[in-house]
């Protein structure tokens, strides 16, 4: 192989790789959106819970 070959296969090694990080880093900024929508979903359900687990206290508390 001569330089100009390898340069060559570089160039278009280079070029491959960097499609498939802009790929891959749109992927990761998608999966970025969707954890934090889960987040929010379970923050939500954790804050009812707690809240609702506080009423039935209260509730329970003032039949006795």
């Amino acid at each position: 192989m001569d330089t100009e070959k390898v340069a060559a296969d570089l160039a278009k090694h280079e070029a491959v790789c960097a499609e498939r990080w802009k790929t891959a880093f749109k992927r990761f900024d998608d999966m970025d959106e969707n954890v934090k929508r889960i987040e929010t979903i379970l923050i939500s359900c954790a804050g009812a819970i707690i809240v609702g687990g506080c009423g039935l206290i209260i509730a329970m508390s003032q039949l006795h």
